[in-house]
């Protein structure tokens, strides 16, 4: 029930996103504006784009003019014809008439309601008597008084900022939406995007299982298949299990918009319909009947039969501003508005710039999840290392290098190199990061070696450290007596910045890594410094850190008098999973898998082939989702959600017994694995495979 009232929290929050004008509008001219300070001014607003034609109709317009490409711009869209005798005359003081001619040509020349009449100065055959109606009825002007419009009084930069801002609704939101759009949610759920979403997503969870639980939130429950009648009927008796349409409808894969004019196209390229559009209001956004305060700003097209596209209703979010867009459409205004009744409930359509890049995309996600959690909690890091009581880490390699764990180092490698390969590539393993040297001497031994080992034990007789959440800490000693200290964090440093590494599968690389660094409140000698990485008990399952006399030093990791070490530790009282934990997580991180041996191939047999995940334990709210997984001979395999590839991998597989095993999945995109026990089972004559991981357990049922 909490995680259902944290849903509907987050879809009522999606609808309260209320965004600035762009700053372009902002960016009005010094003193009284000229006619190609206008022009500029709109196509700063329109985006700045290109002209598309490069021939000049204007012989008053030098290429080296500040307006040059704006002039350019509007001379193709129609917005300005000149002066005469192919003149722009842009120097040319801005009046009133041309200025509304300007915002009524970019709104594509809608027909005012009523013949031209609102004000006495202005003849109904006047060139701007059109452009200067359609403003009256729109809002955009009131005259300058006594039913006076004034056309060719001056236009102040004061005045024409207060036209931009008057007119965006119907003018310049479209040219701010120029260009081409994909949908949001598939390119949200890419595999490659998991890196994001984990950062992001962390500083908000406590767990694992958490963190794939916002994920999934994110992402799945704005999937949804039902919109309309269909879910207002799915969800009546759990309206907190709904689950949000965010694609495009009627066949549409992609929307350009350019200027007042939109079009769509299906998956194959075809053109669906292209019509100009205008703004005819705003309607406000309901939700279970209750009035949400907000609008969305509604377009008609100028062609009656537009049929599905006749009406576009935007939200406040841009490109420009949230990194995506939010908008319904179709062949009837009423109904547009409220967000869980009428002929378009459960519905909106989520969109991003088809031309989208990593960085766009992690911006997107990071406002995504900000927006909806609020902003995270500042993480303490010494208390997620020392727990609520105080926890006493003793070394990692001496706990996991045990005999009695062979088993679990045989399985994780066994998946990958194959079962005969196994046991020479965990002594490889093991033997990386047993190494008795650091400091000179192992500058001194590894200075021309190809490979070398790291020293990953406690040093300076240290048997085990106690950290509490009060930043005070215990290190006992290997002759039992004990320090107790008390430290205070001095920031983020960066160790390894300026060093090469070599490492067998990656080749040469930088290991720069940030830790968190802490200083004892007296000189502790050895013990003074404590330099973390990332890991916690809570992440990694172990703990990686160093700690010494100079703050200095310890920022060299190839170099210095302790390079070539990184403490391990693990918490004293970790359990059986935990262990399996991390010896899994040590050799899925540090194995080569750039090679696929024969041996591995041989143990995918059973893989080979089509599965379909079984989504009936995750309830009503994924009844929509469908999963689907394809594994080749090869071991290649891809993942899609609702037909849209969401990830692609290899599939590795060890037998530890009949029916049961180790499944591992390699990600091809982020060249990271991961590994959960598994099942094959055979259920009403069809193979079953079924994952337990931490997060839960996924059955996949073989075609």
């Amino acid at each position: 029930m909490k995680m259902q009232k944290k849903l509907l929290s987050l879809l009522l929050s999606l609808v309260l996103v209320i965004s600035l004008l762009p700053a372009a509008l902002a960016a009005e001219p010094e003193g009284d504006p000229d006619r190609g300070e206008i022009i500029t001014a709109l196509w700063n607003a329109a985006g700045c784009p290109e002209p598309e034609r490069a021939a000049n109709p204007f012989s008053d317009v030098a290429a080296d003019a500040a307006c040059y490409k704006a002039v350019l711009w509007a001379a193709e869209r129609g917005i300005t014809d000149g002066t005469d005798e192919g003149r722009f005359s842009p120097e040319l003081a801005l009046d009133r008439a041309t200025m509304v001619t300007f915002f009524w040509k970019m709104a594509g020349r809608p027909a005012p309601a009523a013949e031209p009449s609102a004000f006495t100065d202005v003849a109904a055959d006047a060139w701007y008597a059109e452009a200067v109606q359609w403003a009256a009825e729109n809002g955009v002007t009131d005259g300058t008084g006594n039913g006076q419009f004034s056309p060719a009084m001056k236009v102040s930069a004061e005045q024409l900022k207060g036209f931009m801002e008057k007119s965006y609704d119907r003018v310049l939101r479209l040219y701010a939406l120029e260009g081409s759009y994909t949908e949001l949610f598939p390119a949200f759920s890419l595999e490659k995007h998991l890196p994001t979403w984990t950062e992001v997503l962390a500083p908000y969870c406590e767990s694992e299982e958490q963190l794939t639980q916002y994920y999934q939130m994110f992402t799945l429950r704005f999937m949804g298949e039902l919109y309309g009648q269909a879910a207002v009927d799915a969800y009546a008796a759990d309206p907190e299990s709904a689950v949000f349409n965010c694609y495009f409808l009627n066949d549409v894969s992609r929307f350009v918009f350019r200027g007042n004019s939109l079009s769509g196209f299906d998956a194959a390229g075809k053109e669906l319909f292209r019509h100009d559009y205008h703004y005819v209001g705003d309607e406000s956004v309901s939700y279970f009947g209750m009035d949400m305060g907000i609008a969305l700003h509604v377009y008609e097209s100028n062609d009656p039969d537009s049929g599905d596209f006749r009406y576009f209703a935007f939200s406040d979010d841009t490109p420009a501003g949230e990194y995506h867009l939010e908008f319904r459409y179709g062949a009837s205004r009423e109904g547009l508005g409220s967000y869980t009744d009428g002929p378009y409930a459960y519905w909106l359509a989520s969109a991003i710039p088809e031309d989208y890049d990593d960085a766009l995309m992690d911006a997107c996600i990071s406002l995504f999840v900000t927006e909806n959690l609020g902003a995270p909690e500042t993480p303490d890091f010494y208390a997620s290392l020392a727990g609520e009581a105080g926890t006493t880490y003793v070394n990692l390699f001496e706990v996991i290098l045990d005999e009695k764990y062979d088993g679990i180092w045989q399985e994780y490698c066994g998946a990958v190199v194959g079962a005969e390969a196994a046991p020479a590539t965990v002594k490889a393993l093991k033997g990386s990061i047993s190494g008795e040297l650091f400091g000179e001497a192992a500058v001194a031994a590894y200075k021309d070696a190809p490979s070398y080992r790291f020293d990953c034990w406690f040093i300076h007789d240290a048997a085990s450290f106690t950290f509490r959440p009060d930043y005070t800490a215990t290190v006992t000693l290997t002759d039992g007596s004990a320090l107790e200290l008390r430290y205070e964090e001095l920031g983020v440093y960066t160790v390894g910045g300026d060093e090469t590494m070599y490492y067998p599968g990656y080749g040469e690389f930088c290991p720069a890594f940030d830790c968190t660094v802490f200083k004892s409140t007296v000189d502790a000698g050895e013990f003074t410094y404590l330099f973390f990485r990332e890991d916690t008990m809570q992440t990694t399952y172990h703990l990686e850190f160093r700690y010494g006399s100079s703050l200095e030093d310890l920022q060299g990791y190839l170099k210095g008098p302790y390079a070539y070490w990184l403490a391990a530790g693990i918490d004293a009282a970790a359990d059986e999973q935990t262990i399996r934990n991390v010896i899994g997580l040590f050799c899925l991180e540090n194995m080569d898998f750039s090679q696929r041996s024969e041996a591995s191939l041989a143990q995918i047999a059973d893989l080979v082939g089509t599965w379909d995940a079984d989504m009936s334990a995750f309830g009503e709210a994924f009844a929509n989702v469908e999963l689907r997984m394809t594994i080749d001979g090869t071991g290649h395999g891809l993942t899609y959600m609702n037909g849209a590839n969401t990830a692609d991998f290899n599939a590795y597989l060890y037998q530890t017994g009949e029916g049961r095993g180790l499944y591992v999945a390699y990600s091809n995109t982020e060249g990271e694995a991961e590994g959960a026990p598994c099942t094959l089972t055979t259920e009403n004559g069809k193979t079953v495979l079924t994952l337990m991981s931490q997060e839960g357990t996924l059955r996949w049922i073989k075609h």
